[in-house]
């Protein structure tokens, strides 16, 4: 009897186990995970929503429609009148195809599903209001075909900020694709060896190049007290550890500070400073200014990647990371996220591609407050690296950059690849006395930034200070 006893016990217990079990597993789905599962695109549910409910509009800041739905026949379809500098972006609703990028990601706003006001919820049904909110992002629909237009169908990517609040002003990726054509295109586009349903700006990942200097010029400036008094004697190549690393063609050997071996973007002039700087000191500063952590954004970003260094390995390593080579991988989204911290002396801004959402009754839910996330750098540092950025656009590598009337500045990079020719960078901001708007480019294979990546910035910065806010 005794046994029988603990044989019951033992079950009652097993089974009190799996309840508890049961009961926390519904419960955590229940808590945080409803309303993930509620806009998942695989949720049947929502398509039948579709029916009764009629999608939120998407605006522009300026109001301009980018996408909405109408009925045709009876039957309601999703348009697109941008086309596709702006499919990467907002990408497509489409019952066979399902959704992607804000269409998915704003997918709860849009049908008004979203976790909102009770009492909201209850007018709208006495009132019989049967559409979803409207949602009006930060981008200006004319800059963004503008700076789509100046990739001319390369390769590449986009992206513009504005450094004071973190506002996305503009998100390229090129090739882009017209969602209006989504299903039709599918197959081709999905075959395309230049992968336009690729949004390169916040998933590319690439060797920054010299765009790096930047962290490795603010690692400089905050760990040697004298790096500015230094000067660095180089025949245009320096040799570390068998490795050989050379100056681009055409940089003449001679005698640089640190000012001068940045503004014309000297190899090996960064790769003695980098070494100097040390491991630790430059992996913190690559941390401070975002790497190896997912940026908070409405679209996924993919972490841009400053790997640690092999404990058996040597000072190539850290040679190459000092110029932005060797395992440091970045997206476009991260270097804009770097100038801006630049531009607004040192701070990292969480960005933003929403500015409000409307609700059918006219309640409006702002997403503007400017959130600071961190402090990449003090502004001591900023506002040295901003002088050495200008120096770049006035008399080093970046002069295609430069303005008529307006400071900019900015710093190139051609990135070597394993795939074929250098990848052409450019980041910057202006006005570099006030800014406005924070830049990263990237032109896949182009070879030299400061002829291919340069332009494409200033004429955005351009187009942006002339015709912006």
């Amino acid at each position: 009897m005794t046994r029988l006893k603990r044989n019951v016990r033992l079950v009652f217990i097993m089974f009190c186990g799996l309840f508890l079990s049961l009961l926390g597993y519904l419960t955590y789905f229940q808590v945080y995970e409803r309303q993930k599962l509620i806009e998942s695109s695989y949720n049947r549910r929502l398509w039948e929503q579709e029916e009764t409910v009629t999608r939120g509009t998407i605006y522009d800041a300026k109001g301009r429609v980018l996408a909405k739905t109408v009925e045709e026949n009876g039957a309601k379809k999703r348009v697109y009148p941008e086309g596709e500098a702006f499919g990467p972006i907002i990408g497509y609703s489409n019952k066979k195809l399902g959704r992607a990028n804000l269409e998915q990601a704003l997918n709860g706003e849009l049908l008004g599903i979203s976790q909102q006001d009770p009492m909201m919820v209850l007018r709208q049904k006495v009132l019989g209001v049967s559409k979803g909110n409207d949602v009006y992002l930060t981008i200006d629909s004319e800059l963004q075909n503008k700076a789509y237009q100046l990739f001319r169908g390369r390769r590449g990517a986009l992206v513009a900020l504005d450094p004071n609040t973190g506002a996305v002003l503009a998100l390229v990726s090129s090739p882009g694709y017209d969602p209006d054509f989504i299903e039709q295109m599918w197959e081709s586009l999905s075959k395309d060896e230049n992968s336009p349903l690729l949004n390169r700006a916040v998933q590319g990942l690439y060797p920054p190049g010299s765009t790096f200097k930047i962290v490795t010029l603010a690692a400089a400036l905050e760990s040697i007290p004298d790096i500015e008094s230094r000067t660095y004697e180089t025949p245009g190549h320096v040799e570390v550890n068998g490795r050989v690393i050379r100056d681009y063609e055409g940089f003449r050997p001679g005698n640089y500070d640190i000012k001068r071996a940045f503004s014309l973007s000297s190899n090996s002039v960064f790769v003695k400073v980098g070494l100097e700087v040390g491991k630790e000191r430059l992996i913190d500063k690559a941390i401070d200014f975002g790497f190896n952590d997912k940026i908070s954004f409405e679209l996924p970003v993919a972490a841009s990647r400053f790997p640690r260094f092999s404990m058996i390995g040597d000072d190539v390593e850290l040679a190459e990371a000092s110029i932005g080579q060797g395992k440091i991988l970045t997206t476009p989204f991260q270097m804009a996220v770097v100038a801006s911290a630049v531009a607004n002396g040192g701070r990292i801004i969480k960005p933003y591609i929403v500015q409000k959402v409307v609700t059918p009754l006219g309640e409006v839910k702002n997403f503007s407050n400017p959130s600071v996330l961190k402090e990449a750098i003090d502004v001591v540092t900023a506002n040295k690296i901003r002088e050495y950025m200008v120096d770049v656009v006035e008399h080093g590598t970046g002069r295609a950059a430069g303005i008529k009337g307006i400071k900019v500045a900015g710093k190139t990079g051609s990135a070597e690849n394993p795939h074929g020719k250098p990848h052409a960078w450019f980041v910057g901001f202006a006005p570099a006395d006030n800014p406005k708007i924070a830049v990263a480019v990237v032109v896949e294979n182009a070879g030299s930034g400061g002829t291919n990546a340069a332009p494409i910035a200033r004429d955005v910065i351009r187009y942006f200070l002339m015709n912006g806010k």
